[in-house]
């Protein structure tokens, strides 16, 4: 062979390496218990697509207490040291995932987070170094029949992540005749009545449920109605509930508003031959869980206002009250609004001792008091409940006015997420989850997380990396930093492309250019 023919030949395997795509291997783990091989770090053959499902609302995540179902989407997301994979699997009519190199899972009838550990423990046995994660790419769907008193009954095609006023909403809504605060619920496991006022006025999402499977929602007629007027929080015409009682009426409303004379009421009742009759109402009494009133359709009560003469204070939020506060709950806690007669000289201490004192759930650091102008706009002075009643500094303690309103918020009840996690924002605390159970729930660390790096803050501004953190309480946040090298890596890749490009054209001309010499 000739020297420029061996030449050209070694030039064209030479260009023909470096344009030629790499191949790699993946290690297959060893089923033996010992050794155990470390994290992954190359990407396995990819499961089957899975079929095409609905994705859930927007806004709508599946929370920790999600429980899982044949038909779910999951995505299950194993952090080895050196790379991330990920791969969606469906949960099958076994209630189980098949998790190439996992195997096959049992999550059927799991909660969310109960099958983010089964999967992380069974990661954990087949890579040294690796942390899976999972959550709910689109939930299962199915048909749920809505009846009654909507303007379209008929059955809705919706996801497991819904709630009922939803699938009510999307029947288009209650008619003027239907009932809010008797809907029934009809399941397999039995029936049961929700009070959907009390979803829109407080939130209670006890009457609220999601919907599951086989789920049949009746709205029935509305039922008799009462009317509050005068110096309440929300006057209006409001249908009876199950239990007919007006003590339990005005906390759903919001109770008396400041300027309510409780011991001046009126109540406007039908009597014999449809003939109203007016009579006092002490509401001082009616309001008493033994004395209670109970109401009767077509009841019409008016509260008047106090005297402008008479000065009186306010207390709203997480105080423990007295048998005279009117309760309402704010985030599964119980909370009071009541009206005290303001004595000259009383003193924020005076006032919280006739409340009943703080609940043990107060945030006793970020109490206020709000006080109208004389000329000005309205202030809000800060209260340092802890530094009264703990440090016993008497400088928050100041004296109170006529009109000021003592508020006493709760302790906030969630912990954030921050930084690189797929879905970052606020989750409810659980005192049993770890914040890596909170980044799980978060969806995740994404490409660019720096996991080990995980920090947290807790709300007395002090910071811990994830492994040393205490204990989690409510209002501290974990953040998932980013990656910095990553950027350094991105460069290195372009760079290595370029370079390969540049050599294969230099290879290439050599070959031309021998070939024209010759």
């Amino acid at each position: 062979m000739k020297p420029g023919s061996l030449r050209r030949c070694l030039s064209l395997l030479l260009v023909v390496s470096l344009l030629a795509p790499s191949t790699g291997f993946a290690q297959i783990p060893s089923t033996a218990p010992t050794p155990q091989p470390p994290a992954p770090s190359i990407r396995p053959t990819p499961a089957p697509t899975p079929p095409p499902a609905s994705t859930s609302p927007r806004g709508v995540t599946p929370g920790a207490d999600y429980r899982l179902a044949p038909g779910d989407v999951l995505e299950v997301q194993i952090a080895g040291r050196l790379e991330v994979i990920r791969q969606q699997a469906v949960v099958d009519l076994e209630g189980a995932i098949n998790v190439p190199p996992l195997g096959a899972l049992p999550v059927g009838g799991l909660t969310l987070l109960q099958a983010h550990r089964k999967v992380s423990a069974r990661a954990r046995e087949v890579f040294k170094f690796a942390d899976a994660t999972i959550t709910v790419v689109a939930p299962r769907t199915f048909e749920v029949t809505v009846s009654g008193d909507v303007e379209r009954p008929g059955t809705v095609q919706t996801p497991a992540t819904r709630r009922v006023y939803d699938v009510i909403l999307d029947a288009g809504g209650i008619t003027s005749r239907g009932s809010t605060r008797n809907v029934v619920l009809i399941r397999r496991s039995g029936e049961r009545r929700i009070d959907l006022l009390a979803f829109q006025l407080r939130g209670d999402l006890t009457q609220n449920p999601f919907v599951e499977e086989g789920l049949r929602i009746h709205v029935p007629p509305r039922s008799g109605t009462v009317t509050l007027s005068g110096a309440v929080r929300r006057p209006g015409e409001y249908e009876i509930g199950t239990t007919p009682s007006l003590r339990e009426l005005l906390e759903l409303v919001g109770g008396l508003s400041p300027t309510a004379a409780i011991g001046d009421a009126r109540l406007t009742r039908v009597g014999s031959g449809d003939r109203k009759e007016a009579m006092p109402l002490d509401l001082r009494a009616a309001l008493t869980p033994s004395t209670d009133l109970l109401l009767r359709p077509g009841d019409a009560i008016y509260v008047p206002t106090i005297s402008s003469l008479q000065d009186v204070i306010e207390v709203r939020g997480a105080f423990n009250g007295t048998a005279e506060s009117t309760k309402t709950t704010v985030a599964g806690k119980a909370t009071i609004l009541q009206r005290f007669e303001l004595a000259q000289g009383e003193r924020v201490r005076d006032v919280l001792d006739r409340a009943g004192g703080a609940a043990v759930y107060a945030d006793l650091r970020l109490a206020l008091v709000e006080r109208s102008g004389v000329t000005g706009p309205r202030q809000r002075i800060p209260i340092d409940l802890y530094r009264m009643l703990v440090d016993k500094d008497d400088t928050p303690n100041i004296v109170l006015q006529n009109g000021d309103v003592l508020t006493l918020p709760i302790v906030e009840d969630r912990i954030f997420i921050l930084g690189e996690v797929r879905t970052p924002g606020a989750h409810e605390f659980r005192p049993d989850l770890t914040p890596r159970e909170y980044v799980a729930l978060a969806g995740g660390p994404t490409n660019r997380a720096r996991l080990v790096n995980t920090f947290v803050t807790f709300r007395n501004g002090k910071t811990y990396a994830m492994a040393d953190a205490p204990p989690l309480e409510p209002g501290a946040v974990v953040t998932v930093p980013e990656v910095p090298v990553k950027w350094w890596q991105d460069y290195v890749t372009i760079l290595t492309a370029l370079a390969t490009l540049v050599t294969a054209y230099t290879g290439l001309y050599f070959i031309f250019n021998t070939g024209a010499g010759h």
